[in-house]
């Protein structure tokens, strides 16, 4: 990262990146809906959990062994929800919807488990994003090796992916086939070209390639999609 601070800094200081878009949003939907939510896929750590949980009553649930003991935690599968109906206002996710074999079960018990009027937000990366297209057509001990060699073995968990939930017209044919569901926002956020920090000539040519599409409005090839979905009924 050192390596080309100096041009993150000088290309994308003022950019709102992926995990600030949600907190912030989280945040806005949040005074909407009621303080009780669910972290879908919190993560062994469990930050976002952690963050929020002094200004709402948060749950973190994930399959990972090991959850964090002094926050309200459940192991469990995101396909299977062990919570009774309408228990949440609000079910936020964070770059999870990549690794899930059967989205449109998830959905189904995100829709079940939230009350009519309340919000469930995604965050993941955009399957059309060129790292992403990458990541889906090499192997999964490629993409660890990769991920281990330029950010160190202890900077990110790796998990198979599958990207079968990562696209725009994913989340408009769900509104479309699944009644009970409203598009409240559905956008690409921009991101400085991360997986290319080991080189300073591939980062300037992934700014340029970002500053291209952005230029373009083509917000469909941005790395990582922002989803804020409604249950109306």
């Amino acid at each position: 990262m050192s390596k080309v601070r100096d041009l993150i800094d000088r290309y994308y200081g003022s950019q709102l990146f992926g995990e600030r878009a949600l907190e912030t949003h989280i945040r806005e939907f949040l005074r909407i809906a009621g303080n009780r939510m669910l972290d879908a896929g919190c993560g062994g750590d469990a930050p976002f959990t952690r963050k929020f949980s002094s200004e709402a009553h948060v749950v973190g649930i994930d399959l990972c062994q090991g959850l964090p003991k002094d926050l309200p935690m459940v192991q469990g599968d995101l396909s299977r929800l062990p919570f009774g109906d309408k228990a949440f206002s609000i079910v936020y996710s964070r770059s999870v919807f990549e690794h899930l074999t059967e989205p449109d079960k998830v959905m189904d018990e995100i829709h079940r488990a939230l009350k009519p009027g309340g919000f469930c937000l995604i965050l993941t990366p955009n399957r059309y994003d060129y790292s992403s297209v990458v990541a889906h057509l090499t192997p999964h001990w490629f993409h660890a090796w990769f991920i281990n060699r330029v950010y160190g073995s202890d900077t990110y968990d790796t998990f198979p992916t599958f990207y079968r939930a990562n696209t725009p017209s994913y989340f408009r044919t769900l509104v479309e086939k699944k009644q009970g569901w409203k598009i409240r926002k559905l956008m690409g956020l921009r991101h400085y070209p991360a997986n290319l920090i080991f080189s300073r000539v591939l980062f300037r040519l992934g700014v340029l390639y970002d500053w291209l599409i952005a230029k373009l409005g083509w917000s469909a090839l941005q790395p990582s999609l922002l989803v804020v979905l409604e249950k109306t009924s």
